[in-house]
């Protein structure tokens, strides 16, 4: 099982390097929305769910707080005209506890769901396109999470390019051990 995983982990992996970008050559600018963890579950944690939810606002003032470490401007080598949290600050803050943990470590989210989670985001409809990260599984028994990286228009909420990818958790503490998964995500852009 654990090789399965283990390759599972690795083809998953090199598929983030082979993401196409092509698209991003004709965008002068993007506006990012940071990680949205509304559809996310947890697995294997002993945290409790407040704890995440405290941990998911952290995490997306890291954007802000250590701009250079975080950093998906110089990743995707464009231009960010601006980084908007409130989108995400919202959906994360209404996240049901009740739902958050699984005890399914096969948890993930259909392409239905990813349109979904871009749907509720409550951005201001404008011309543009929009970067978010949607979440789907914070295995802590691995020490992996896993993410969906959503390019999309910010007038209609289409999807222009996206690919599922990941993140060894490391760190100490709940945000960083998390953050280290997100660090990981964006030098894989």
């Amino acid at each position: 099982m654990k090789k399965l995983l283990t390759l599972f982990l690795l083809a998953t992996s090199m598929i983030c390097f082979g993401q196409n970008r092509d698209f991003l050559k004709e965008v002068s600018g993007i506006n990012f929305y940071g990680v949205d963890y509304s559809a996310a579950k947890v697995f294997g944690a002993a945290e409790t769910p407040e704890e995440f939810r405290i941990a998911f606002a952290k995490i997306n003032r890291l954007f802000i707080t250590e701009a250079k470490k975080y950093d998906v401007s110089k990743k995707l080598k464009v231009k960010v005209n601006e980084i908007s949290l409130n989108a995400v600050d919202k959906v994360n803050q209404d996240i049901d506890l009740s739902q958050l943990m699984t005890t399914s470590a096969d948890y993930t989210l259909s392409e239905q769901d990813i349109k979904r989670v871009l749907e509720a985001l409550p951005i201001q409809s404008q011309p543009g396109i929009g970067l978010v990260i949607i979440a789907k599984l914070l295995n802590k028994a691995e020490g992996y999470g896993s993410y969906q990286v959503v390019f999309f228009n910010t007038e209609t909420k289409e999807i222009v390019e996206d690919w599922a990818t990941g993140g060894k958790a490391k760190g100490f503490g709940l945000r960083n051990y998390w953050a280290g998964s997100i660090h990981k995500v964006i030098n894989n852009l």
